[in-house]
């Protein structure tokens, strides 16, 4: 599925602690697609190095890219992981009237847990 640039949440990256992508400015990206967009998440090698874990991605929400807060429409899309690397795509909603919204991987537990992903903001979801 294409998008554009300036809708990209996260590049490409591994985290292995949580961590909060930059915020995404609604005003000024090209066309918002309506009220409902959809937060991406493609992740690869998403393990621990032993026992099980789990991580959660969750979309934020601010009206002036300071204070942020979890939407409250959003479920959080939790991955249980094992020592067995698993890859896939996340598709969380976003209903918002805020300006800004920014991706969080929080909850990362397990040993050596681990994951690469990236993100960006879609049309739909296929």
């Amino acid at each position: 599925m294409a998008t554009d640039a300036k809708t990209a949440m996260q590049a490409s990256a591994t985290k292995t602690a949580a961590f909060d992508s930059t915020a995404i400015d609604l005003a000024t990206r090209s066309p918002l697609f309506g009220n409902v967009l959809w937060a991406r998440v493609i992740y690869s090698a998403a393990n621990t190095s032993s026992g099980a874990g789990a991580l959660t991605f969750e979309v934020q929400e601010s009206a002036d890219n300071s204070t942020f807060v979890k939407l409250t429409q959003t479920t959080e899309s939790v991955l249980t992981l094992s020592t067995t690397a698993q890859s896939g795509e996340i598709y969380i909603p976003i209903v918002t009237s805020k300006r800004y919204v920014r991706l969080s991987l929080t909850g990362v537990s397990g040993t050596g847990a681990t994951v690469t992903y990236q993100a960006d903001l879609v049309m739909a979801r296929p």
